[in-house]
């Protein structure tokens, strides 16, 4: 049960911040306009541009789980030199951003604030997620708590605004980085590592070869935003309320990964139990989305229901994404030549350095995809549904390259048996919503809740792996029962 649990964990984690997170969007949608909801969106986006090279983060998870004591420790001093580099440059570009995308200028310089958080909290949960994926889990959930605690205390006490609710998720970061302390203190006793510092940097060109990707996957919300508008950013983005749903099903896999450091015995088998689990909710989580998309884009605001379309393709894009990330994960795991010191060219030989690559293309497919939207439909909702179709054919593209990489592990049989049993047990979920046809927040709740005990009432009778999955799980409640 150690993949399995370290997995659930995490999706519990990620349900409690699709629960916390809706209703925090729905304190800020029901506030907000269109337009300041997609000013919002666009300095996400630059905010990322900020946080690239948090990108060395990646080797401190790789360190830390082989063993080296130093890796946190050492990515902690990195985060601290990156962040304040990054906090000069995006105040050196302050006035050109705001002239740029009709964004206040006090936005942009409570967005500086965020960059430091996001250095030291990226360097910190990536060693700790190396040892402990639970205990990484757990800080996802102080920091979702905390910033819905303040977005309420600030809608009840104050009238909400952009730059509150950029307060209250600040108030999140700052909240992950103080238990993130707290629970890698051990390892933050030991003194920075001059030469773990300089492998991280130097083994980092892999990632920097990835960095041009980040840099044109997240152009498509200033695309969007500076050649059509921020209401189409809006509808752009929205769906991502119910998509992150689907996408986060990708967490159930999450200790799949520094299992495969520290253990690459029985891989296949850890590959397919991993796409099963995953698979579980990602499947049913789609289906739902799809269904109930005007629905439940009503729920937000009215006006966002016309994105109904945009929603079905993200959705579909979202569950290939979670395949990809898994086989991806794989390939990585299972990489061993960088476990001892090796001069950084050799890493052009690993999975590595050929899953960036499929990253670069992915990026390149997608964008362009973006700007041709913008430049044949201009300013309109098709713009959006086209925009987000780009990317779905990225995805598919990046699922073929991965396969050609994890043939001998991936058990095509064993999969397609999964999911046509998710499939068949989603149709009655999907039915049962339809009846309902929720218009309303409540309404919406009755729906996944009946719809989820059909959807697994039907699992639990057609599919003998969930039976087992659920008898395993009541044997370890019954055990932790008796020993308490």
């Amino acid at each position: 049960m150690g993949l399995k649990k370290a997995g659930i964990v995490f999706y519990l984690e990620r349900v409690y911040s699709v629960v916390t997170g809706a209703l925090f969007v729905l304190l800020i949608t029901r506030n907000l306009t269109p337009s300041e909801f997609g000013a919002w969106s666009v300095v996400s986006s630059i905010l990322s541009y900020a946080s690239l090279a948090t990108i060395v983060n990646y080797w401190v998870t790789r360190f830390r789980a082989r063993g080296d004591g130093t890796a946190t420790s050492s990515g902690l001093v990195l985060a601290v030199f990156f962040s304040s580099l990054s906090i000069i440059i995006l105040l050196f570009l302050s006035h050109g951003i705001t002239n740029a995308f009709k964004i206040p200028y006090e936005i942009v310089l409570l967005s500086a604030l965020y960059i430091p958080f996001y250095y030291i909290n990226s360097a910190l949960y990536s060693s700790l997620y190396a040892v402990n994926p639970t205990l990484s889990a757990v800080t996802e959930f102080v920091f979702e708590t905390t910033k819905l605690i303040l977005a309420v205390v600030f809608a009840t006490t104050l009238h909400v605004t952009l730059y509150t609710a950029m307060l209250a998720v600040l108030g999140g970061h700052a909240a992950q980085t103080l238990i993130l302390l707290l629970f890698t203190r051990e390892d933050l006793k030991h003194k920075p590592g001059l030469e773990t510092a300089k492998r991280i940097i130097l083994y980092s060109w892999v990632n920097l070869i990835g960095v041009p990707a980040s840099l044109i996957a997240l152009a498509d919300i200033p695309i969007l935003s500076h050649f059509a508008s921020n209401r189409i950013v809006a509808y752009y983005t929205v769906v991502l309320t119910y998509t992150n749903m689907i996408s986060y099903s990708y967490v159930l896999s999450r200790g799949l990964y520094p299992s495969l450091l520290s253990n690459t015995e029985n891989a296949k088998a850890k590959l397919d139990d991993t796409l099963r689990l995953t698979f579980l909710m990602g499947v049913p989580a789609m289906f739902g989305a799809i269904a109930l998309a005007p629905n439940l884009l009503y729920i937000l605001n009215p006006d966002y229901m016309k994105a109904s379309s945009v929603l079905t393709v993200a959705s579909l894009t979202a569950l290939l994404g979670v395949f990809n990330a898994i086989l991806s994960d794989t390939v990585q795991g299972l990489e061993s030549r960088d476990t001892v010191a090796v001069h950084p060219r050799m890493l052009a030989e690993t999975a590595i350095f050929k899953t960036t690559l499929l990253g670069v293309a992915k990026a390149a497919i997608g964008i362009a995809g973006v700007f041709i939207a913008v430049l044949y439909f201009g300013d309109s909702l098709t713009t959006a549904v086209y925009a987000r179709i780009a990317w779905l054919l990225a995805e598919i593209l990046v699922t073929l390259g991965l396969y050609t990489m994890t043939r001998g592990l991936l058990d095509l049989k064993s999969l397609a048996s999964g999911l046509s049993r998710y499939v068949a047990s989603s149709i009655p979920m999907v039915l049962v919503a339809l009846v309902i046809d929720p218009w309303r927040i409540r309404e919406a709740l009755l729906a996944v809740l009946l719809g989820g005990a059909v959807y697994f009432a039907t699992l639990y009778l057609i599919d003998s792996w969930f039976r087992g999955l659920m008898q395993s799980i009541a044997r370890s409640l019954k055990t932790v029962s008796v020993t308490g």
